[in-house]
């Protein structure tokens, strides 16, 4: 029987540049990053997901989302519970970062 392994992906950083918005995510089950923009597609690296990668190594393999203190704890259980609600409540309450 073939085991099926699940790609988990949730949006880590929002990032803001000349370019557009760029979003890294992070894969749940193995940790791994990506991100949209256009130098990650092309060497599967780039400045947005060493920036996530640096902040993760810093925090024991978290990344610390910083979010608005107008989010309310209800907002926040809420959006902890579905990769979906996730991004919506970064979107809306999260810090976007300027590199």
């Amino acid at each position: 029987m073939k085991e099926t392994t699940m790609n988990y992906w949730q949006i880590a950083q929002f990032f803001l540049s000349d370019t557009g918005v760029h979003e890294v995510e992070v894969n749940l089950t193995s940790a791994k990053l990506k991100c949209n923009c256009s130098g990650f597609e092309a060497r599967k690296s780039c400045k947005h997901v060493r920036f996530v990668s640096s902040k993760m190594q810093q925090n024991d393999g978290v990344y610390p989302v910083e979010v608005s203190t107008r989010a309310s704890r209800e907002a926040t259980f809420e959006a902890s519970q579905n990769s979906a609600k996730f991004y919506k409540f970064l979107v809306q309450y999260g810090k976007i970062e300027v590199l």
